[in-house]
């Protein structure tokens, strides 16, 4: 089982990426100084090639949100993407943007991402020194889609959680860093006259801090999501099986209960049609019992995209989830939770 140790001053050192799973933020997430290739290769070259964004899923029990700056070099992305469960009614914003729109931050503790565009801006200020991360969007209503004007304006709190910061190996110096979490969130979405407020007592937030040198073909699948228990606790969950050489050594699937980690091991996903639709079974590739996730898709969502040398097939569905994680001694049920899954093909 993996172990999350305490994080490095670095993420690489010497040229090399320090590959493992720690218990903290890294105050230089530096993957733009590795020799990723058996050749080495100029730093224009490696920028071009390295794979960056930050990602925020959050909701209570009526609304779920996901919002994105994504930035593979030869496609860049804007997205904000709104769920009403009760009316079954989903809203998405997405702008594709040149490469250069966009910057990621070299680390979490006082930084910021953020990307504006006529009368629409995301930003994302990190001050994880301080336990936070502010988020604010701004979108105009879209009248050929119903969209609304969008203004959101909330606080991420780190305090008492506990992240999962891996750095996965893909080759044997070239691979990706992830910080992920379950935290509390306070403050408002705004959707044209209504107004949705969140509040630690019945909100959750997934944070997704991210850069790879992945493949020339990316290729992964991925389930998140999360909501508050019975005993009113704040669960998260992150399933992934990627392009990890090791994954029982090297994964980012984690259980958050009230934002105390639990690290768990790998896991294999099976798309299969229910009763209801399609269901994405998640289950440990060991056959013990400790994951047993159902990802059943509520509405589904496509970038598509095949210009010469890139091609996107990205499938990116919302949906209900039921089933179990079983970790420390208890079984934690997520029937009723909600989330986002991922069939993700990107070559580029």
């Amino acid at each position: 089982m993996r172990e999350a140790l305490p994080p490095p001053p670095r993420l690489v050192e010497h040229g090399r990426m320090q590959f493992g799973t720690y218990a903290g933020p890294i105050a230089a997430t530096n993957l733009i100084d590795a020799q990723p290739w058996a050749v080495p290769a100029p730093r224009l070259v490696r920028r071009l090639r390295l794979k960056e964004w930050q990602a925020f899923q959050f909701g209570n029990p009526r609304w779920f949100f996901a919002v994105a700056l994504f930035d593979a070099k030869t496609l860049a992305l804007a997205q904000f993407k709104i769920y009403d469960r009760e009316r079954r009614q989903k809203f998405l914003f997405e702008r594709k943007l040149p490469s250069w729109a966009l910057r990621a931050p070299t680390n979490l503790l006082d930084s910021r991402m953020d990307w504006s565009g006529g009368d629409a801006q995301i930003s994302f200020r990190n001050h994880l020194a301080e336990d936070s991360i502010d988020i604010h969007v701004e979108l105009p209503a879209d009248a050929n889609d119903g969209r609304p004007a969008v203004a959101a304006k909330l606080r991420a709190l780190a305090a008492g959680c506990e992240p999962e910061v891996v750095c996965i190996p893909f080759g044997s110096n070239r691979g990706m860093y992830s910080h992920k979490g379950c935290l509390a969130v306070e403050g408002e979405v705004r959707l044209g006259d209504e107004t949705i407020a969140l509040t630690p007592a019945d909100s959750y937030l997934l944070m997704d801090d991210h850069k790879g040198y992945y493949d020339y073909v990316m290729r992964w699948d991925w389930v998140t999501g999360g909501g508050v228990d019975e005993a009113g606790r704040r669960i998260g969950f992150n399933l992934t099986r990627n392009a990890s050489i090791d994954p029982l050594a090297y994964n980012e699937n984690c259980l958050w209960i009230d934002g105390q980690r639990h690290l768990l091991g790998p896991v294999e996903f099976d798309r299969r049609s229910g009763a209801e639709g399609e269901i994405w079974a998640v289950r440990d590739t060991a056959g013990r019992g400790q994951v047993e996730v159902d990802f059943e898709l509520e509405v589904d969502g496509y970038v598509r995209v095949n210009a010469l040398v890139i091609e996107s097939r990205y499938r990116g569905p919302f949906g209900r989830v039921r089933g179990r994680i079983a970790t420390g001694g208890e079984e934690v049920e997520l029937d009723g939770m909600f989330g986002m899954g991922e069939d993700f093909y990107l070559r580029c």
